[in-house]
């Protein structure tokens, strides 16, 4: 008798947001997790579940998987059974 293995995976789907914004507009010159300082083109975005402010995207995945992941399987949860859009 084989074992069935449950293979699977959580992909999350986060919405591009590319807007050139100047200082003056983020508010910050550096990234609310790392506290490095935004150069050239950096990607950014913000946390959807608390105020720390804009981060670099890299720096947005590791926060939320570090300080969030109760707030995120809730998420995950509510978002399980819905369908994807065409272009998902």
């Amino acid at each position: 008798m084989f074992n069935q293995l449950n293979l699977s995976m959580q992909l999350l789907w986060r919405e591009p947001w590319l807007k050139p914004l100047i200082d003056y507009d983020l508010g910050s010159e550096n990234c609310g997790f790392c506290k490095g300082k935004f150069n050239g083109l950096s990607f950014v975005t913000s946390c959807e579940f608390c105020e720390i402010g804009i981060m670099h995207d890299k720096c947005a995945n590791s926060h939320i998987l570090k300080r969030h992941m109760s707030e995120l399987d809730t998420k995950i949860g509510r978002h399980k059974d819905k369908p994807l859009h065409d272009f998902q």
